[in-house]
Parts: C-alpha cells; sequence; structure tokens
C-alpha cells in the first residue's frame, strides 16, 4: 500500500485555506459521515481538495461493537464516498456507537471477550466484501475498564486482524492516555500488536488533568506521544501515512502546517 506522508483531518475551519491555496500537507482525513449524502459547500469543498490531495475516508458510525445489525443505507452511501474519492483504504473504530438503534454521540469500548471477536470480526468481512476497499480498525481512548474481559486489548486486536485481515490505524495518542490512565507501558503494548498490519498512524494532543489524561485532540502533540511515536517507527522500521488531529479550540492553518513538518522531520530522521 502506498505510502501518503503526513496530513491533517479536515475541519470546516480550515475549509478556506483548501479553497483560496494550497496548505503544506500531504494528504487530508475526511470524517465519512460530513461528506456523505452531500452537496453545495461540502461537495464544493471536497470536489477541490481531489483536484490537489489524497483523501482517505475516516468513519465515526459503523458502531462494529454493536449487537444492532449494520446499517445497508449507511454501507451505500458510505461505499459512494470511498469510490468518490478515491480512498485507498477507509477506517472506523474499534467500539460501539449505538445499541438499540438509539446513537450516542462518542465511541464506548467493547467487552474484550470471544463473542465481541466474533461479531466485530463478522461486520468488518461483510463491510469488507460489500466497499472492496482495505478497511482498518483504530483503537480508541477509553476510562473505565471492565472486570469481564477475558483478554488483554492487544490480544482483542490480533484476533480481530487474523478473522479479518483487515488494517491497523494505531492511534499513538490513545495508547499514550491509556497507558497513563490504565498503568500499563505504552511501548509494550504497541510491540504486543500486529505491527505488519499498521497502515496508518494518528496522533493528537490530550489535556493533563494531572490525576487523568483526557483525550481532547484540542492541543499541540505532547512530546510524550512524539516520543512514543519515534519509538513506533522505529520498530516498524517503515514509513507510515501519519495524520496530526485537531477537534476543538482548532488553531490557523499554519500551526498544523508546523505540527505536520514535525512528523516529517521525526520519520526523516529514523527512515
Amino acid at each position: 500500500m502506498k505510502t501518503l506522508g503526513v496530513g491533517i483531518g479536515l475541519r470546516r475551519s480550515h475549509h478556506k485555506d483548501f479553497l483560496n491555496g494550497l496548505p503544506q500537507v500531504d494528504w487530508l482525513e475526511v470524517i465519512s459521515e460530513n461528506f456523505m449524502s452531500m452537496g453545495g459547500h461540502q461537495e464544493n469543498i471536497l470536489n477541490k481538495i481531489l483536484e490537489n490531495y489524497p483523501v482517505i475516508c475516516h468513519g465515526v458510525e459503523l458502531s462494529l461493537g454493536s449487537l444492532d445489525p449494520l446499517n445497508p443505507y449507511y454501507l451505500k452511501s458510505l461505499k459512494s464516498l470511498i469510490e468518490k474519492t478515491k480512498s485507498p483504504w477507509f477506517s472506523d473504530h474499534l467500539c460501539f456507537t449505538s445499541n438499540n438503534k438509539v446513537h450516542f454521540h462518542d465511541l464506548i469500548p467493547t467487552l474484550r471477550c470471544s463473542e465481541s471477536v466474533d461479531l466485530i470480526s463478522t461486520k468488518i468481512n461483510h463491510i469488507q466484501d460489500k466497499m472492496k476497499t482495505p478497511f482498518a480498525l483504530e483503537n480508541i481512548s477509553y476510562y473505565v475498564e471492565s472486570a469481564h474481559h477475558e483478554m488483554s486489548e492487544p490480544e482483542f486486536i490480533q484476533q480481530i486482524v487474523k478473522k479479518t485481515g483487515c488494517y491497523l490505524l494505531l492511534d499513538v495518542n490513545n495508547v499514550f492516555v491509556n497507558s497513563f490512565n490504565h498503568q500499563y507501558n505504552a511501548l509494550e503494548y504497541i510491540k504486543s500488536l500486529p505491527l505488519d498490519q499498521v497502515i496508518q498512524i494518528h496522533l493528537a494532543g490530550h489535556f493533563d488533568r494531572g490525576d487523568v489524561l483526557i483525550d481532547t485532540h484540542g492541543d499541540f502533540v505532547n512530546q510524550q506521544v512524539w516520543d512514543l511515536f519515534s519509538e513506533t517507527i522505529k520498530l516498524l522500521k517503515r514509513p507510515v501515512s501519519t495524520l496530526i488531529e485537531w477537534d476543538n479550540d482548532v488553531p490557523e492553518i499554519n500551526i498544523l502546517e508546523s505540527e505536520v513538518l514535525k512528523a516529517k522531520n521525526i520519520l526523516g530522521s529514523i527512515l
């Protein structure tokens, strides 16, 4: 799979920057749901971007861990977007976002058990077969652990990957946040993943409350996360398409460009 370089997540406050110029980023990730069944300004900005940048579709509503069945209308709209953008892969999260057709507008962690492995794997296999495009699964941040888990998160991910052949979107910030909040070694966690399946990396900022880290996507990437990113690239021994996520208190585009440059410098110094 082609490596895209370092990109950013497209946010509304930067639409004008991409309509009026060419910011110094290699590619863009769009939230799939923001561009499905679109028209007007949304379609105009996407068309403009597609003239100049590769685009990856990143969703939040597949709800892979939910007992609800996959929504065929949603899948049809997603497939149309993937085809329009020529997204070389697409992604969503290892979580559920709905239950009994009630949508939570949040990423809820799933119980790590064999039943969940089978449920999620069946959904991913169906999705990959329908989309005819590689799928990447992203690890999420979470704040409460269950006493009923049957396995570690790396083992959980490994079993799903084995059953589906899907790729991984490794969110390094999420690993760091969880490692602090749940007291485990972040690098050892990453070493336990099926690293040959990592197709993309997310980097983002978080808020340090002192006793807990909050995954806000609202600040600069923390230095410890940059360090973990460096160690991850050393483990992978290859370039990986990397994305800077900034969703809250979104700054001017030049700030995002500076974060992109940091990631590029790290990749260049290692590889």
